[in-house]
């Protein structure tokens, strides 16, 4: 699917939950004929008229009604996933791997002990290297060099 395709079906739940051409491009941020141009390019890409239209009101059509049913609820959960990819977590999370000389380590082992337990939530990876190691061929999140 491409961009537009999408794009165009986000336009028309849009409209189809707002049942408002004018509601809909303030929720979207788009002017009227953009979305109303929008929507007439969907409909043609599909053969089908999705929406009726009057000057005071807008519902879905047969077609529109089953189309609405079937992916409102797709949109509602890409939404959610990318919201999340995107948010940015309450408290920190996940694993640090490191990478560092052994001295390195042997004069960081306190804080790092300290830090474990202050972020229960984050795991460090240590891994004790006294070669030059490639830290991004590796995967590793930082290394110490002396």
């Amino acid at each position: 699917m491409r961009g537009s395709e999408f794009a165009e079906l986000a336009a028309f739940v849009a409209v189809a939950q707002e049942r408002s051409f004018r509601r809909a491009t303030a929720r979207l941020g788009l002017s009227p004929s953009a979305l109303s141009h929008t929507i007439r390019s969907l409909e043609t890409r599909l053969g089908s008229r999705l929406l009726n239209r009057s000057t005071r009101s807008v519902a879905p059509t047969e077609a529109g009604s089953a189309l609405f049913e079937r992916i409102a609820p797709a949109l509602a959960d890409i939404r959610g996933a990318v919201d999340e990819a995107s948010g940015t977590p309450k408290s920190p999370a996940g694993t640090v791997r490191l990478n560092m000389p052994k001295i390195a380590a042997l004069m960081l082992a306190s804080r790092l002990s300290r830090f474990a337990r202050e972020h229960s939530s984050i795991r460090v990876e240590l891994t004790t290297d006294d070669g030059f190691t490639d830290i991004v061929a590796g995967g590793f999140d930082a290394g110490v060099r002396l």
